[in-house]
C-alpha cells in the first residue's frame, strides 16, 4: 500500500532532450531529476529499459535482463576517457522532436564498440575491477546473453529458432565449440552492459538522494526471439523445434472486435511452479535492484490469460487459461525482500484480481481517460491514478477527439459536478485543470505523462496500440517545453493539493 498522497511524472529515458538523437543517462537525465524535485514530485516512472527488438518497442525485447545500449551516455564515456572529443564532433546535431532509430543505431553502436575496446585494452590485466565483479554478479543471465548476441551475428541476425539444431536446442557443448574463438567479442558485449549498469546506478543514486523514487516497468511477456526463451525453452509452450504452439493476445472487446494478437510465447506455468518460479524471482530481483517500485504490466494474466492457436491471425478463437495466481505472488514476496509493486489491472477485471491484489495490499491502476465519468474527489481506492499511459493519446488529443463532441451532445454523465464544470469551461489550459482535479483526489499516487503536463497534441503520444508506425516510441521533449513557468505551475498544483 502506498502511504501518504504523492505524485510523479511518466517519461521514458528515450524521451529526454538530447543532441545525440535519443534521450540517455547523461546530463539531461540529472536535470530532469532536478526539475522533478523543484515541482514537488517524488516519483519518476519510466518504461522498460531492456534492449528492444526490431520494432523499437520497449515491450518487445531481446532479453528480460540486458539493457538498451542506446541509453548509454556518450559524454560519460568521454569523461571516462573511453572516447575522444573528435569522436563526438563528427556527429551532426540530432536535437529533433522525434528519434530516427535506424540512423541512431548506425552511428552510435560503432562508438559504443570503440569505447568498449578501449576499456578492454585498458583493463586487460586488472582482475579486481568493478567490471569483473559485475560479470560475476550477473553471470546467470550475462553469459547466455553474450552468447546469444554473438551467435545471432554469426547467423545473419536470424531468430534463434532458425539456427542449426544443435545451437537452437541450447546444447552447451555445441555453443562452446562455436564460440571458442570469440572470447573478445563476448567480453565486449558484457562491457557495454557494464557501461549501462554503471551509468544507471549513478543516476539512481542521484535520484534517491533527492528523494525521487524510480518506478520501473515489467512486461508480463517476453519475445519469442529472446535469449530468455532460447536458454529456458522448457519454461514456455514450444514444440521440439522451438516454435510456439500458442501465442499471447486478448479477446474481442469494445475497442477491437477481432481481439488482439500480441504474439509472445506463453509460459508453461506448471514448469515454473515445479522449480518455485526461480526464473521469475531472478527477473524481479534484478529489476528491483535497479528501481524502487515495479509496475507489473498486464497483471490480470497472472490470474487468467488469453491463449491463441499459433496459426490464427486474430484473437477471436483463443481461450482462457488459468495463470499461477496467489501461489506465484507468494513465491515472489517470500524470495524478494525489497519487492514493491503496483499493477496494471485494466481490462478484464474480476473480483479474483481484486482479491489477488488485496492479500499483499498491492495498488492497482485507474486511468482518467478510461474512467473520468466515475472519478470523484472523495473516492478512496488503493489505486494509482494516471491521467494517461504510454498507450493513451495525450490529454489534449483525447479531449479534442473523444470528449468534446459527446460532452456537447449531453452524452456524458459525470459523477463529479466540478469535473463537469472544468470540461464545460473549456479553458486553453484544460490539461492543467484536469491534472489539478486528479491531484486533489484521494488516490494515494497520481502519475502524469510529461506530454499531458506540457499540453501537447496527439502527434506527441508515445504509442498507438495495434500499429507499427515509425512515430511510435519516438517522441522526445525539447528543453523549452519544461520551462520555469510550467515547473512553477506544477509546483503550485502539487503543494495546493497536499501532495508535496
Amino acid at each position: 500500500m502506498l502511504k501518504n498522497r504523492k505524485s510523479g511524472i511518466l517519461l521514458h529515458i528515450s524521451s529526454l532532450p538530447s543532441k545525440h538523437g535519443i534521450g540517455d543517462l547523461g546530463e539531461q537525465a540529472y536535470h530532469f531529476i532536478d526539475k522533478l524535485e523543484q515541482m514537488g514530485q517524488v516519483y519518476w516512472q519510466i518504461l522498460p529499459t531492456n534492449e528492444p527488438n526490431g520494432n523499437n518497442s520497449p515491450y518487445d525485447t531481446s532479453s528480460a535482463f540486458a539493457q538498451n545500449p542506446m541509453f548509454i551516455s556518450l559524454e560519460s564515456l568521454l569523461s571516462d576517457s573511453l572516447l575522444e572529443n573528435r569522436d563526438l564532433k563528427g556527429i551532426e546535431n540530432q536535437d529533433s522532436s522525434k528519434i530516427d532509430f535506424d540512423r541512431l543505431k548506425k552511428w552510435k553502436f560503432p562508438l559504443l564498440l570503440k569505447a568498449a575496446k578501449t576499456f578492454q585494452k585498458t583493463h586487460k590485466h586488472d582482475q579486481n575491477n568493478e567490471f569483473v565483479a559485475f560479470c560475476k554478479m550477473n553471470e546467470h543471465w550475462l553469459d547466455s546473453y553474450a552468447a546469444y548476441k554473438v551467435l545471432k551475428d554469426k547467423n545473419n541476425d536470424l531468430p534463434w529458432f532458425e539456427w542449426d539444431n544443435d545451437l537452437k536446442c541450447f546444447n552447451s557443448k555445441a555453443i562452446e565449440r562455436v564460440l571458442q574463438y570469440e572470447v573478445e567479442e563476448l567480453e565486449i558485449i558484457k562491457i557495454i552492459q557494464y557501461f549501462f549498469n554503471k551509468q544507471w546506478h549513478s543516476l539512481k543514486n542521484y535520484a534517491n538522494e533527492k528523494n525521487i523514487s524510480l518506478i520501473g516497468d515489467l512486461p508480463i511477456y517476453i519475445s519469442h526471439d529472446s535469449v530468455d526463451v532460447w536458454a529456458n525453452q522448457q519454461l514456455f509452450k514450444l514444440d521440439d523445434d522451438g516454435n510456439m504452439m500458442v501465442k499471447s493476445g486478448c479477446p474481442p472487446d469494445y475497442f477491437m472486435e477481432e481481439g488482439q494478437v500480441w504474439g509472445h510465447p506463453i509460459y508453461n506455468w506448471q514448469k515454473h511452479k515445479e522449480d518455485n518460479y526461480v526464473w521469475w524471482i531472478s527477473r524481479l530481483s534484478f529489476l528491483t535492484s535497479t528501481v524502487d517500485y515495479v509496475r507489473f504490466d498486464h497483471f490480470n494474466g497472472i490470474l487468467k490469460y488469453w491463449e491463441i492457436p499459433v496459426k490464427h491471425e486474430n484473437g477471436i478463437n483463443g481461450k482462457w487459461s488459468n495463470g499461477p495466481g496467489k501461489h506465484f505472488i507468494d513465491a515472489l514476496y517470500d524470495n524478494i525482500p525489497r519487492l514493491k509493486i503496483l499493477v496494471e489491472d485494466l481490462g478484464e477485471l474480476s473480483n479474483e484480481v481484486i482479491e489477488l491484489r488485496s492479500f499483499k495490499n498491492i495498488p492497482g491502476m485507474k486511468v482518467f481517460q478510461f474512467d473520468y465519468e466515475n472519478i470523484s474527489k472523495n473516492e478512496k481506492e488503493n489505486k494509482v491514478l494516471f491521467t494517461g499511459t504510454h498507450d493513451n493519446d495525450t490529454l489534449i488529443g483525447w479531449y479534442d477527439k473523444e470528449l468534446k463532441d459527446p460532452f456537447r451532445n449531453g452524452k456524458i454523465n459525470f459523477k463529479s459536478n466540478e469535473l463537469r464544470q472544468i470540461i464545460d469551461n473549456n479553458s486553453k489550459n484544460i490539461h492543467l485543470e484536469i491534472i489539478r482535479y486528479c491531484m486533489e483526489t484521494e488516490y494515494p499516487l497520481v502519475i502524469v505523462p510529461l506530454q499531458d503536463l506540457i499540453g501537447l497534441e496527439s502527434d506527441c503520444r508515445m504509442n498507438e496500440p495495434g500499429t507499427l508506425n515509425e512515430s511510435n516510441w519516438s517522441w522526445k521533449y525539447n528543453l523549452d517545453d519544461l520551462n520555469d513557468s510550467l515547473v512553477h505551475t506544477m509546483k503550485s498544483i502539487t503543494h495546493n493539493s497536499g501532495r508535496a
